[in-house]
C-alpha cells in the first residue's frame, strides 16, 4: 500500500509534511494536559482545556472546508503552519517567563484547534487529489497513519523532553515541527482547479450549498454524524484522563503519559494498515459500528485497568479501533461527495 503512494511526489511531500505536523499536534496534546495539571492541580480544569479544542471544530469546520474549496490551499497549508509555529513558540516564551495563566491556556488551545480544523480540510482534499482514484482510500488510510506514527513517537518524545528541557522547551520545539512542515508544503505540485472544481459563488452561498447538501442527501447526513460523535464525546477523555491517570493512578510521571499516547499510536498505525485491508469490502457500514463499539470500550478498559500495563493494552486498542473507524468514515465521505463539495465535507 505504501509503495503505490508513495509514488507521487506530491503526495509523498504532503505525507512527510504530514508527520511534523501531526509530531506538533501530538505532542502539544500530550504536554497541555500535563502543564495544566502541574500549573493548577485539578482534574477539572484539564478536562475543561481538553474540551474546549471542540469548540474551533463546532464553529469553524464549516468555513474551513468552504476555504479548502475556494482558496489557494496551499497557502492555507502554510498558513495554518505559520500561524500553530508562532503560537507555540510565544506560549512556550510565556511559560519561560511564569506569565502563563488560566485563561491563557484556555486561549492557546482554542488557537491551536482552530489551526488544526484549517489544516484538516485542505490536507484532505489535496492527498485525495495527488493520486489516481483507484487510489483514493489507501490515500487518506496512509495519510492518517502518518498521524499515528507521529503519535507513536511524539508523545513519549514529549515526555522526555519535558524531562531535559522544562515545558517552555517542549512548546518552542513544537514551532519548530510546525515550521519545517509549512517549508515542506512548497514541494507540493497541487492539481489547478479546472471545470466543476472550480469555486462558484461567494463563500456565504458555498457555505450554505454545503450545509444544505448535508442535510438533504441522507448518506452525508448519517456520515456526519457517526463521524463526529466520538470525537465529541469520547476521544477528549483521552486528553482529560491520560495526565490524571500517569502522575496519580500509577504514578509513571511524564514518560508515563507519553507512553500511552504512543500506545494509542501503535494501534493507530495497525488499525490503518487493518483499514485498507478492509477498503475490499463492502460492509463499511457494519464496519464503523463495530469500530467505534470496541473504541468505546477501549476507552472503559482504560479507566479500569489494575496496572499500568493494562492500561497500555487497553491504549492500543482504542487507537486501532478509532484508525479504521475514521479511515473508513472519511473514505466513504471522499467518495460520496461532488468534488465540488469535498473539501466542505471532509
Amino acid at each position: 500500500m505504501s509503495g503505490s503512494v508513495l509514488a507521487y511526489s506530491g503526495y509523498r511531500w504532503l505525507w512527510f509534511g504530514g508527520l511534523f505536523t501531526f509530531a506538533g499536534q501530538w505532542i502539544n496534546m500530550a504536554s497541555m494536559g500535563w502543564v495544566v495539571y502541574e500549573l493548577t492541580g485539578s482534574g477539572a480544569l484539564v478536562g475543561a482545556v481538553s474540551g474546549v479544542r471542540a469548540i474551533p471544530m463546532l464553529l469553524l469546520a464549516p468555513l474551513a472546508g468552504v476555504l479548502a474549496d475556494r482558496i489557494d490551499r496551499e497557502k492555507l497549508l502554510q498558513y495554518s503552519q505559520w500561524f500553530s509555529a508562532a503560537t507555540s513558540m510565544l506560549f512556550g516564551a510565556a511559560l519561560a517567563l511564569h506569565i502563563v495563566s488560566v485563561p491563557m491556556m484556555f486561549v492557546f488551545t482554542i488557537l491551536m484547534g482552530a489551526s488544526a480544523v484549517l489544516d484538516r480540510p485542505a490536507r484532505h482534499t489535496v492527498a485525495f487529489e495527488l493520486v489516481p482514484r483507484d487510489l483514493a482510500m489507501k490515500a487518506v488510510a496512509f495519510n492518517t497513519i502518518a498521524g499515528n506514527l507521529a503519535r507513536i513517537v511524539a508523545p513519549a518524545f514529549a515526555g522526555y523532553l519535558i524531562v531535559w528541557f522544562g515545558i517552555p522547551g517542549n512548546f518552542l520545539v513544537q514551532g519548530v515541527l510546525y515550521a519545517i512542515s509549512g517549508l515542506l508544503v512548497w514541494k507540493v505540485a497541487i492539481p489547478p482547479r479546472t471545470g466543476s472544481r472550480s469555486p462558484r459563488g461567494s463563500a456565504g452561498s458555498q457555505l450554505l450549498d454545503g450545509l444544505k447538501y448535508a442535510a438533504r442527501d441522507p448518506q452525508t447526513r448519517l456520515l456526519l454524524v457517526l463521524g463526529g460523535l466520538p470525537f465529541f464525546i469520547v476521544v477528549p477523555t483521552m486528553g482529560t484522563l491520560f495526565p490524571l491517570y500517569a502522575k496519580d493512578v500509577f504514578a509513571t510521571g511524564a514518560s508515563g503519559l507519553g507512553l500511552m499516547f504512543s500506545a494509542v499510536g501503535v494501534g493507530g498505525v495497525t488499525g490503518g494498515y487493518i483499514a485498507g485491508v478492509l477498503s475490499r469490502f463492502d460492509r463499511t457500514g457494519w464496519i464503523q459500528v463495530g469500530a467505534v463499539l470496541l473504541f468505546c470500550f477501549s476507552i472503559a478498559a482504560i479507566g479500569l485497568s489494575p496496572g499500568f500495563y493494562w492500561a497500555l493494552a487497553a491504549c492500543a486498542l482504542s487507537g486501532l479501533t478509532e484508525m479504521i473507524y475514521s479511515v473508513t468514515n472519511m473514505s466513504m465521505m471522499q467518495l460520496a461527495a461532488p468534488e465540488e463539495m469535498r473539501g466542505r465535507l471532509t
